[in-house]
């Protein structure tokens, strides 16, 4: 699953930031926008919740009864200074360097003014921002990773009454900008699965079509009601069922060989894909395809398929040519994955 979700991230930020109001008309620009949220602000979006529910889930699932110790979990926070922090920190610092580079190349050869240096407060680069935006996510999963072993307790100790209330707290009004609470539902959902050993994909498999027919309409809905007060709270409805049919939809793919094995391939530069698409990368394929397309409405429609499909081509390439130039250097930056 980690590639396609990867596709779906870069679908999201390669689309501005912000949602747009949606009209009840079928003019050309208002089914561009429909088209471009349902699947940028709104599908996507679903990429995050797996990330998070995969990230949980692994972190007890291997876990055996009368293990749990200070010591076990002291061996996992140890995994996950070389798996998040220091890939972390690498990547924040590779986006305010690399920038900064290319504006001094720039003004320095005369090409053009650069003044777009980034901001290189301590606090927003590691932090606040990150200076590598996607990050985020990894910043979250850190501090969740800490509480992980107290939600295990809670879990083991209250099966039934751990999994209400974190449904409660979904379905609570608090933080509906939501996401915050992604990472703290979605990830805790993880731990709660995989403390409990619940085998998700047959239970996916088991609501396959229902999940389905909801998926799709909650997905109309949510993109519908883009940019309103209901927006949030429509994606909320949405999640679960969107998450099990993705689930399920990559089930059926996996039954082709040649599918399989690919997406295992491609599988490795997912975290490449991730830490190094919104440096340089994404910006520069976005002001290209303007330059060439427009912004017209046949030029936004080329880009908003165009721009993904040219910054996952690059990442794979530079990943490709690092992998072979200096993979011992590329595995460490990506926190040993391979």
């Amino acid at each position: 699953m980690r590639f396609p979700l990867i596709v779906l991230v870069v679908f999201a930020h390669s689309l501005s930031f912000g949602n747009i109001e949606i009209s009840p008309t079928f003019d050309g620009w208002n089914i561009y926008h429909f088209v471009s949220e349902m699947i940028s602000h709104n599908l996507a979006r679903l990429a995050v919740c797996w990330f998070y529910v995969i990230s949980g889930y692994f972190f007890f699932r291997n876990l055996n009864d009368g293990d749990f110790c200070f010591k076990w979990v002291a061996g996992k926070w140890i995994k996950r200074i070389w798996s998040l922090l220091i890939p972390y920190l690498i990547w924040n610092l590779l986006a305010v360097c690399i920038p900064a580079l290319k504006a001094a190349l720039f003004n320095g050869m005369g090409i053009g003014t650069d003044n777009s240096m980034p901001d290189t407060n301590l606090l927003f680069c590691l932090w606040r921002g990150p200076a590598d935006f996607p990050l985020y996510f990894m910043r979250d999963l850190m501090v969740m990773s800490l509480v992980a072993p107290l939600a295990y307790l809670l879990f083991k100790r209250f099966r039934w009454l751990s999994l209400a209330l974190l449904l409660c707290l979904y379905a609570s009004p608090l933080n509906p900008e939501l996401p915050a609470m992604r990472a703290i539902f979605y990830f805790f959902l993880g731990v709660w699965l995989g403390t409990w050993k619940v085998n998700m994909l047959a239970i996916c498999r088991k609501t396959r079509w229902s999940a389905a027919v909801l998926a799709v309409v909650l997905l109309l809905i949510a993109s519908y009601f883009n940019a309103s007060p209901y927006h949030e709270w429509m994606l909320r409805a949405f999640y679960p069922f969107g998450m099990i049919t993705f689930m399920n939809i990559c089930d059926r793919l996996l039954d082709n060989e040649v599918i399989h094995a690919r997406l295992i391939k491609l599988s490795s530069a997912v975290f490449f894909i991730y830490a190094s698409h919104e440096i340089l990368i994404l910006g520069w394929t976005k002001g290209a395809f303007l330059r060439v397309f427009g912004d017209g409405l046949t030029g936004s429609w080329i880009s908003f398929f165009g721009v993904p499909t040219v910054v996952l081509l690059v990442c794979l390439g530079l990943y490709w040519l690092l992998n072979r130039i200096i993979p011992r250097t590329l595995a460490f930056a990506c926190g040993g994955r391979k």
